[in-house]
């Protein structure tokens, strides 16, 4: 396994703990969307949307960070 292939993998393993986040504050989001609406509204998009639309980035394995540390001429030196 190439290191940018690994690189790849840890990017995509962080991307399950942020999911992992996002959904443990699902429930906490539903209670105060109920309790009060106004901040409510808030909080669930910063804690429960925002972890989640960053997993999927990264899942798709984060591309402007790969391209950073891989750059195309290494990646054909590599192949």
């Amino acid at each position: 396994m190439k290191t940018r292939h690994i690189f790849g993998l840890i990017v995509r393993l962080l991307g399950l703990v942020f999911v992992y986040n996002g959904l443990v504050n699902v429930p906490l989001t539903v209670s105060t969307l109920f309790s009060r609406f106004s901040t409510g509204l808030y909080t669930g998009l910063m804690t429960v949307i925002w972890p989640l639309a960053l997993a999927f980035w990264m899942f798709r394995g984060a591309p402007p960070i790969s391209r950073i540390a891989y750059p195309r001429d290494r990646e054909d030196l590599d192949a």
